[in-house]
Parts: structure tokens; sequence; C-alpha cells
């Protein structure tokens, strides 16, 4: 549905999350079928190897090949063929059991798990692609980036579904059982306060980054409001909330509510400040350490405080100046 809707242009963005919930759905469904492993285990491993084997001849022959290009160009398709290579061979380390054991070793992860190697594969490729995405946006000059009134929609149902995917819902969990497992649960008056206190702190931490950054790293200041947010058709009053509610809970469902209980709070954090590609690198930096807290805060409590909290910080940085 996700496909057919981008494919006839009726919906914008649905269509990116489909094949890592196939991928996560299909890792499960083969889990107890040892023959339906082995197949798609030699799948992944040829697919890996291509893709390794494809992207380092075109990196190094990048130059006899585009010899007539730009240097843009050839920028381009030396990043992409890098990291082509590198997602190739992290994925290969994942679907050969003999690296695998060893690289999920110093992790919460099983390494006889189809489920957890998919997972790692999919975590190692989203980072991968996330700093070639860095790399790539370095010298971009920036553009304004309109917000829509259907992008918290859109964000939910990319966002969500992943994260339910994810932790086995519709194969192995039901709704209920798939929520809890997430870490959705009640939360009181007095811990939505705290939430906010949290929010709080992450406002004046990014406003403390803010100054400092224009005061030591002026160059790099000048840049981080290169990709500026505005909202298109909707007052930021209104929009501000809806973003940030669809911000909170879709992003905290997939990161510390799926992916953290498995992997921890340090990786979850990286991946969670290497997907805001948009920012530098000091601007990087803030948003991991605040994974990090989200993290030893989703441990102590709930997926619901640090969605709560997320979604606090997320309103003040929309509607407050140089947040």
């Amino acid at each position: 549905m996700y496909v057919a809707l981008g494919v006839l242009g009726l919906v914008d963005g649905l269509w990116v999350v489909t094949p890592y919930i196939a991928a996560l759905t299909i890792a499960r469904v083969a889990e107890p079928r040892p023959g339906l492993r082995r197949a798609l285990g030699g799948m992944a491993i040829a697919g890996a190897t291509a893709a390794t084997v494809v992207g380092v001849a075109v990196g190094i022959g990048r130059r006899q090949v585009f010899a007539v290009v730009s240097a843009d160009t050839v920028r381009l398709v030396t990043v992409a063929a890098f990291g082509l290579a590198a997602a190739g061979v992290l994925t290969l380390a994942c679907a050969v059991r003999p690296l695998r054991q060893r690289l999920f070793r110093p992790l919460a992860l099983d390494p006889a798990s189809a489920v957890h190697a998919t997972a790692a594969a999919l975590y190692a490729t989203t980072l991968v692609v996330m700093v070639a995405s860095f790399a790539l946006l370095y010298d971009d000059p920036g553009e304004t980036i309109l917000i829509y009134l259907s992008d918290p929609a859109v964000s939910l149902l990319t966002d969500v579904p992943l994260a339910l995917a994810g932790v086995g819902w519709l194969v192995s969990r039901n709704f209920s059982t798939a929520v809890n497992r997430l870490g959705f649960v009640p939360i009181t008056r007095r811990q939505v306060a705290w939430a906010g206190v949290v929010a709080g702190g992450f406002v004046v931490a990014a406003g403390v980054l803010d100054h400092a950054e224009a005061w030591l790293l002026p160059e790099i200041y000048g840049r981080e409001g290169r990709f500026s947010l505005k909202f298109a058709n909707v007052s930021p009053w209104l929009g501000a909330p809806l973003v940030a509610v669809a911000a909170g809970v879709g992003e905290e469902a997939v990161f510390r509510g799926a992916l953290q209980p498995r992997v921890g709070v340090p990786l979850t954090a990286l991946l969670f400040a290497a997907v805001h590609v948009q920012y530098e690198i000091p601007g990087i930096m803030l948003i991991f350490l605040i994974g990090v807290v989200l993290g030893i805060l989703r441990e102590r409590t709930s997926t619901t405080f640090t969605a709560v909290a997320h979604m606090l910080y997320d309103i003040a940085a929309f509607l407050l100046p140089d947040v």
C-alpha cells in the first residue's frame, strides 16, 4: 500500500520505510524455518558481496569512467560507491555466522537470531547512508524546507509501523504486547512535570551550545541554519505541536522503544544523532548527548516519558529562537 501510494504520487515519503518493514517481517517469519533462513542468508551474502565488489570497483575507477563529468558528479559517485562498499562489508559481517558471532559478542544480540542479524544489518546500512549523506550535504548552500500539515501524519505512519514491525507485531506479538515491548505505558502527572523539566534542561543546553558555537566556531555556526524549517500551510502554533507529537512518538518508538533494548544506549544514541544530518558536527554531538540522556531515562522510566520530554523540547525548538 505504501509503495502504491508513492508510485501514484499521492503521498511522498511513505515508501522509504517499506524495505525496513519487509526485511524485519520476513526475518521474523523465517526465524523458526531453517530452510528458509538458509536460503535468505545465502541471498543476503550474495547481495552484500556484489555491493562490496561493485562499490570498490566504481570507487577505484571513478576518475577514468567519469572523466568527462563535473567534479561534483565525481564526488557524488565516489561517496555513493564507497558507501555501497561499506554497507556491503557490514552486511556481510552480519550475514556470515562466524563474523556475526564476533560482532554480536559485546552486544545484547543473539548470533543465532535471524531478526537480530537483520536488525544489525539495517542499523549498519542506515549509519553508512547517514554518514554519506552528511558528506554530500557538507558543501550544500542549504535551503528552506517547507513543512506541510500532512507531514506529521506521514512521519507517524512511517516510524510507528517500523517500530511495531521491529518487535514482531502481527507475527509473534499482538498489538498490546507489542506496545508494551516498546515501552509505552501510562504515566502520572508528576512524571509529565518531570518530563517538562528534562525538556527545559535540553533547551538550556541547546542555548548554551548555540552561544558557545557562535563565539568559538563562527564559520560552522553560520552553516547551522542553512536547512531551516518553515510551516507552509499552517500556523507554527498549530504546526509545532503536531510535528512535535509525530517526532516524539515516532522517533522514540523506533529508537528508545524498539532499538535500545537490543543494542544499548550508546549505539542507539549514535544512530539517533546520525539521522539528523541537516546539522553540523556540534549540533549532531548535542543530539547524541540528548539521545544518551533519553536512553538512560528510558531505562529508568518508560518510552512514554521520553516521548513526552522529546515532544516538549521539539515544541520549544520550533517556537523559541536559537534552540
